[in-house]
């Protein structure tokens, strides 16, 4: 499975000037990247001054003309992420809004501490019978080892997961290692679909020893707009061709968004 995350939180035009931004760049983007192998897009919007916003107004403009584009063709997963602006209550009442297919929830945010963990579990309880299938974000060994804990204790709903795991930080010139890829996979649940994203000129690296390992593939400007050999991508479709070649050379044929909800447990 293939996802593309074409513009993340904090990039603007002054990054690159093809990163999608409007409700109709990013379903532009969405057809091409469509086209191009992947079965989900990973969705940030912007609010009228093309700041980060959550806000549902915003939400639903972009995914009504996605949806335009390509249709049920695409598992559109909308973020949750903070980046510092939101509070955990404020994210649950925008999904609970907006009522997405899908969303990512990155873990450390929705539960910081644990008193928090009965929002939480009320919320991921809330997910699973509103059949709005979670991401759950984990970005370390802690993260993950959490996890785990709160699907044991009943915390977590379902009998299986999909996770993203965050190999890296967004902090400026980050650069990802593939070999920080290996502890993480060994700790995950067995019960999982995984994930990967990673930042900067080693992400198709990182992405071909996710293909190797039985994993999938988040790519996109959101986290890097380099080819290999250090050019700058033409745009989001190039990051999405790069994991199509891999996986070809690895013998993993793409999955469709048909059979990507079937292999990610959708509800």
């Amino acid at each position: 499975m293939i996802a593309a995350a074409p513009n993340g939180a904090r990039k603007t035009k002054a990054d690159h000037a093809r990163l999608p931004i409007l409700p109709s760049e990013l379903a532009q983007t969405a057809e091409e990247c469509l086209a191009a192998g992947c079965c989900m897009i990973h969705l940030h919007v912007r609010d009228e001054n093309d700041k980060h916003s959550l806000e549902p107004k915003n939400y639903r403009v972009a995914i009504e003309e996605i949806r335009n584009k390509v249709g049920n063709d695409l598992i559109i997963q909308i973020t949750t992420e903070a980046v510092g602006i939101y509070q955990p209550e404020r994210q649950i009442e925008i999904v609970k809004e907006i009522r997405p297919e899908a969303a990512s929830i990155a873990l450390r945010e929705f539960c910081p501490n644990s008193g928090y963990e009965r929002q939480a579990s009320e919320f991921f309880a809330w997910m699973f019978r509103e059949r709005v299938a979670p991401q759950y974000i984990l970005y370390d060994l802690d993260d993950i080892r959490r996890f785990e804990e709160f699907c044991q204790r009943g915390m977590i709903p379902g009998e299986n997961y999909s996770v993203l795991l965050v190999l890296g930080r967004y902090t400026v010139n980050q650069e990802s290692n593939p070999d920080d890829l290996v502890p993480l996979i060994k700790d995950l649940p067995k019960n999982c679909n995984w994930w990967l994203c990673a930042f900067g000129k080693n992400e198709t690296k990182c992405m071909e020893s996710v293909i190797k390992n039985q994993g999938h593939c988040r790519v996109g400007f959101e986290n890097n707009h380099f080819l290999p050999d250090g050019e700058v991508a033409a745009s989001n479709v190039d990051s999405i061709a790069i994991v199509n070649e891999l996986a070809e050379k690895h013998a993993r044929p793409l999955a469709d968004a048909k059979l990507a909800r079937e292999l990610m447990s959708f509800p």
